[in-house]
């Protein structure tokens, strides 16, 4: 059940920035055909690639609408709006608004990014060196996956991280060595205790 709101005093200003239209394109909400209707490849071909930008567009805005929402709504009701009045944990709202974000800072390239927000999340992730080789190795781009994404980054953090086990012989080493030390020293005291 929602809460009712508490109404809210908007300045001109705010006002004004509400009914400025956005720099996005609204969400196309076109006509579709009945299933039934469709009978090439083709034409089902074409439904399903609108409605997959549908998709991609109307996340954008979800997060965009999120983001608005945080800084607008009194301390509280964000999260109580996403708790009760969504169909999504904050978990994804988290991701949707870091993803509209990223796209509005111009973090990203919007016009080769994939139409899934879980991957677009994924580039978010991506340091700034990251995602300069990430765009010099062709990764973004529309038809490129969430796994694509996590494998790249998974590739580069494992290279970054230094080759461990010339550290770990050397310990052995040096663990063998301190033992044969203190059984030495063990031998010593013995011999120096009984003359």
């Amino acid at each position: 059940m929602a809460r009712k709101l508490t109404p809210r005093i908007v300045t001109a200003d705010e006002v004004s920035d509400i009914l400025t239209p956005s720099e996005a394109p609204a969400p196309r909400l076109s006509r579709r055909p009945a299933p039934a209707r469709l009978r090439t490849r083709a034409n089902f071909a074409d439904v399903i690639l609108s409605l997959w930008t549908e998709a991609e567009e109307n996340f954008l805005a979800i997060g965009r609408y999120l983001n608005h929402a945080r800084t607008v709504l009194e301390h509280g009701e964000f999260m109580a709006m996403v708790d009760r009045d969504l169909p999504f944990r904050y978990s994804t709202a988290n991701r949707l608004m870091k993803v509209a974000a990223a796209i509005d800072d111009g973090l990203l390239p919007t016009d080769s990014l994939p139409p899934s927000y879980a991957t677009v999340y994924e580039m978010v992730l991506l340091n700034p060196q990251e995602r300069e080789q990430a765009a010099a190795q062709g990764l973004f781009r529309p038809d490129v996956r969430r796994q694509d994404i996590i494998a790249f980054k998974k590739h580069l953090r494992a290279a970054a991280l230094p080759d461990l086990a010339a550290e770990r012989a050397e310990l052995a080493r040096l663990e063998a060595e301190r033992a044969r030390i203190d059984a030495r020293i063990a031998e010593l005291r013995e011999k120096l205790r009984t003359a």
